[in-house]
């Protein structure tokens, strides 16, 4: 019994051990708590040890000129997988080839500085827009056209090149003298009216002027015998006659009810239409003052001689800024007839000398010493016959007569012929008998139209600050040319409204 008991036992006992019990849930966390406790500690590193050793790669690095655009992988790098679709794609747009899809193969021949840098070159060239000219400029204006607008017969007007012959008002009408004869054209009714006539002891006309805003239909007419007569224009009468007959005529300009008279002997008279008397004279000249200017507030007057001297005269103080203590010199080397005081910066002059000076200078009039020059000088080896600045734009038109290689009958009698200059280099530009407009402060060439085929005598400005009418005497032709345009759509629109009303010969 006991024996057979032992051998049940023995046979019960193996399969009990067998028998495990289930784990719990909390059991089983903790142990995996455990095994990941153990992992972590296996892989803790010493933080001092690694930073105190420096890093070396274990491969050195292979400087390439690659494109920095698109990587050139080495040739340890592993191969890219690519599935049949990848393939498909590649195909369509062509790029199965491409170094993209195929990195161990060695870099493309863009990888050479020069092409890489000629690529660059230009695609910035592609990207890289130029800046577009203003609308305003002359290139814009009488740049692309380069041919005038309208033009009228002229003869009989003096062959003076330091006369005025021709005006323009602020009511749209142009004023031209003949000889002994005023005519004027109203632009818009297209009327010409002949105004009036000079006897023969009073001589031809040499200069006229309207009288601007204030008096748009006064016309002020100077002879050579220097007789200065004021017309009314719309009520077809004089009103008064200066004579001074130990002087003869130079240039004329009005500012407001006071008009300012140049004279042979190199005095300036004032004449005021009010009282209809001189006001005052000024001294400083000792030649023929051919260029007088009145700035745009009035309240200086420029005035330039036979002999290039040029003087500022404060009508304030009545007193000239150029002489005295201050011996200020404003001079050219030729005659002075041109003369544009800025409308947008004060105290800014230009003025042009004849031959043999051929050059523009740009004064500032509020910042004069006595060893100060011009501010900027623009050399054009050609008679400078008249200047304006552009009241919408920053640039500066000048007109032209003969360069140094013209006939010695063009030269001015007072200029010795060892004085003149030979003719100027292949280099220099070339603005004989043009219309040439400068840009400010560059001071660089925007535009340059050849106006007539002699000599630019005279210009004048309209009053819409866009047109300018020029004037050969030689040809005996009067054009108009569009150089700006005015900022206002509706003055544009009105401005070629006037230009298409205008006879056209």
């Amino acid at each position: 019994m006991s024996s057979e008991y032992s051998s049940v036992a023995d046979a019960i006992t193996p399969t009990c051990t067998t028998l495990k019990r289930t784990p719990s849930r909390a059991n089983v966390s903790s142990t995996y708590s455990t095994r990941k406790r153990r992992r972590v500690s296996v892989a803790s590193f010493d933080l001092g040890r690694d930073l105190a050793t420096p890093l070396v790669p274990a491969t050195p690095i292979e400087e390439t000129n690659a494109d920095r655009f698109v990587t050139v992988r080495t040739s340890t790098s592993l191969p890219l997988n690519i599935t049949p679709r990848t393939n498909r794609i590649a195909k369509t747009f062509g790029l199965l080839d491409d170094r993209v899809l195929s990195p161990n193969d060695s870099p493309s021949r863009s990888s050479d500085p020069f092409f890489r840098s000629l690529l660059r070159r230009s695609a910035s060239e592609l990207f890289s827009t130029p800046r577009a000219a203003s609308l305003l400029s002359a290139k814009a204006n009488l740049g692309t056209r380069k041919h005038f607008v309208m033009a009228l017969d002229g003869p009989g007007m003096s062959t003076d090149l330091f006369a005025s012959p021709m005006a323009w008002s602020h009511a749209n009408c142009i004023g031209v003298a003949f000889k002994y004869d005023v005519y004027f054209q109203n632009l818009e009714s297209r009327a010409v009216v002949h105004l009036c006539r000079s006897s023969l002891s009073d001589g031809t006309v040499h200069s006229i002027d309207w009288g601007g805003k204030a008096n748009p239909y006064l016309l002020a007419l100077g002879t050579t015998a220097g007789d200065v007569r004021v017309m009314d224009a719309e009520k077809k009468m004089q009103l008064v006659d200066w004579v001074d007959g130990s002087h003869g005529m130079g240039g004329m300009h009005w500012n407001g009810d006071v008009l300012a008279v140049g004279r042979t002997g190199g005095n300036v008279s004032l004449f005021d239409i009010r009282t209809r008397a001189e006001i005052t004279k000024i001294m400083g000249h000792k030649r023929r003052v051919h260029g007088v200017k009145w700035s745009a507030d009035g309240r200086h007057l420029a005035t330039g001689d036979d002999s290039g001297i040029v003087h500022v005269w404060d009508h304030r103080a009545n007193d000239l800024l150029t002489n005295g203590d201050k011996n200020i010199r404003m001079k050219h080397k030729g005659p002075v007839k041109a003369l544009s005081w800025s409308p947008w910066q004060s105290g800014l002059l230009a003025s042009g000398g004849g031959s043999p000076d051929g050059e523009i200078h740009v004064w500032n009039t509020g910042k004069m010493t006595p060893s100060s020059g011009p501010m900027h000088t623009i050399s054009l080896q050609t008679t400078i016959t008249s200047l304006h600045w552009s009241p919408h734009c920053k640039e500066l038109l000048s007109t032209h007569g003969s360069s140094w290689a013209a006939p010695q009958s063009n030269v001015h009698p007072a200029v010795p012929q060892s004085n003149l200059r030979p003719i100027a280099q292949a280099s220099a530009p070339c603005v004989e008998n043009s219309l040439a407009v400068h840009s400010y402060p560059s001071c660089q060439r925007v535009v340059n139209v050849k106006a007539h085929s002699a000599p630019v005598g005279h210009s004048c400005m309209g009053p819409d600050g866009c047109s300018v009418f020029t004037v050969s005497p030689i040809e005996e032709t009067i054009k108009m040319f569009r150089v700006w345009s005015a900022p206002d759509d509706k003055e544009k629109s009105e401005d070629s409204d006037m230009t298409l009303r205008s006879t056209i010969r």
